[in-house]
């Protein structure tokens, strides 16, 4: 019995050091390639940078040329300078053809109207990105717009430098439209190997380019539900960040840089697939796997426990972010989500609302059919207001009958018709108690954001607010505080 007893500390000993050895050397060399792929990632990263801000660079300076010739000489009419409007015509026409990244180069007047470009003119176009933007903030000189659909059907971005007049006031602008193929025009020219992907992005994630890997629509904004926030947060504070995650949805891990240019609304993203596997690493995973089954016989109970100990983690996490009788969004949980999409409204100013909804008399259920069936209109409640919200809208409960909602680039206006339309769903939903069909009816409270410096609980404030004035009013009706 003694010397069975040496023999299986003596093997956990030798076992446990060959393990600790293999993983030693495990460990350095996944940092050595680790070290390797981030290093030619970036370097790859380098290179579309170093070309996307010179191409961006080099039409500026032709931009600013032309910009300083129309503050000078004005921008003339073709029904009164016909002569000098034609020269302007053929001017936009040189400087267009002289820039590999111009799709189009063209002028609008003061009052935002499109007066030059070899297509069309005499068209409106101060609903666009760079026009607002010009004449609400005169500090600004250049910009380069996030991508949109032009009057010709493309996806384009538009890079543009202001005209000021002789009082140094917003007289016009000159600009040039990129068409999304540009970005691919060089990238697509590089031999990469099939596990390397090269991506572009706007800032606001929809995508330019593509390069080899990757099967999203040129123009459409990625998928980042893989993605988690903390990884945004660090690109957005750094500029750059390292991550891994199976990006292209085909079961591999790839390794991940991303980078924000600067001064340009674009984001490079370079992967790696993971091919550790295929190095000596492999090597090291036969020993652990040969001292895993030396000692596995000792460490059943061990590994029971860890399994025990794993479940009733996952099970404390899902409790600590899920409600855990409809498995909806908790307070912490909402909280947590509100918090990021009130931060992306301080940087991007795009509104969102948030409604307040109780069931009306709730408690009297409760008391007369019992807790069970509470819990059954509770969970109905839950489930048709989430089948009628959109994938991005944040669904909660903060506790009892107390539900809130939260929905993303949305106004007052359009928060009063979601919660209309959610009132009418729930006025249909049936309960089954007592042989007895009930249904329910629910007050609502909407508040939208109007101050960036707003906190998240201030506008649950109002809406709570705006949640007792419609009890007040006799239930089952909404609520707006604006």
């Amino acid at each position: 019995m003694r010397n069975r007893s040496a023999f299986v500390y003596s093997s956990m000993i030798i076992g446990f050091l060959i393990f600790f050895l293999s993983a030693s050397y495990i460990y350095n060399a996944y940092k050595t390639d680790r070290l390797r792929v981030i290093d030619l990632l970036h370097f790859n990263a380098s290179f579309v940078d170093l070309w996307l801000t010179k191409s961006f660079y080099d039409s500026s300076i032709v931009l600013d040329d032309m910009a300083e010739d129309l503050s000078a000489n004005g921008i003339h009419s073709p029904d009164h300078d016909e002569q000098d409007y034609a020269r302007e015509i053929d001017y936009l026409r040189e400087k267009e053809d002289a820039l590999p990244n111009a799709t189009l180069a063209f002028i609008i007047d003061k009052n935002c109207i499109l007066t030059h470009s070899k297509t069309l003119s005499n068209i409106d176009v101060s609903h666009r990105e760079y026009c607002r933007v010009f004449k609400s903030k005169k500090e600004e000189t250049t910009l380069v717009t996030l991508p949109f659909v032009d009057l010709a059907g493309r996806n384009v971005v538009v890079q543009g430098i202001n005209i000021l007049n002789e009082n140094n006031e917003f007289a016009g602008m000159v600009g040039i439209s990129t068409n999304l193929r540009f970005f691919n025009s060089t990238i697509s020219q590089l031999a990469l190997p099939s596990s390397t992907g090269i991506a572009i992005l706007s800032s606001n994630l929809k995508l330019l380019s593509f390069v080899p890997k990757g099967k999203e629509r040129i123009g459409k904004r990625i998928n980042v539900a893989k993605i988690r926030p903390e990884i945004f947060e660090e690109l957005y504070k750094n500029g750059e960040v390292v991550f891994n995650s199976d990006i292209y949805n085909d079961g591999m891990m790839d390794t991940i840089y991303a980078r924000k240019i600067k001064d340009l609304p674009f984001i490079i993203v370079v992967t790696k697939q993971q091919d550790y596997l295929q190095t000596m690493v492999s090597v090291s995973l036969i020993s652990i796997v040969a001292c895993f089954f030396i000692i596995v016989g000792l460490l059943v109970f061990n590994l029971y426990y860890v399994k025990r100990t794993k479940e009733q983690k996952e099970k404390y996490s899902e409790l600590a972010y899920n409600d855990y009788l409809t498995g909806i969004n908790n307070r912490r949980s909402f909280e947590l989500k509100a918090s990021q999409v009130l931060a992306t409204y301080r940087r991007k100013t795009i509104p969102f609302s948030i409604i307040m909804c109780d069931i009306d008399n709730f408690k009297e259920y409760n008391d007369k059919y019992g807790h069970e069936v509470g819990d059954i209109m509770l969970t109905a409640f839950s489930e048709a207001c989430l089948k009628n919200l959109r994938d991005s809208d944040i669904l909660g409960r903060f506790g009892g009958d107390e539900f809130v909602i939260l929905i993303p680039d949305q106004n007052s206006e359009q928060a009063l018709l979601v919660a209309t339309k959610l009132q009418n769903v729930i006025r249909n939903i049936s309960v089954l108690a007592d042989h007895e069909s009930l249904t329910m009816t629910c007050s609502m409270g909407v508040s939208t954001i109007s101050d960036p410096k707003m906190t998240v609980q201030e506008l649950l404030n109002i809406a709570d607010g705006s949640l007792y004035d419609a009890k007040k009013s006799g239930r089952n009706c909404v609520k707006c505080s604006i």
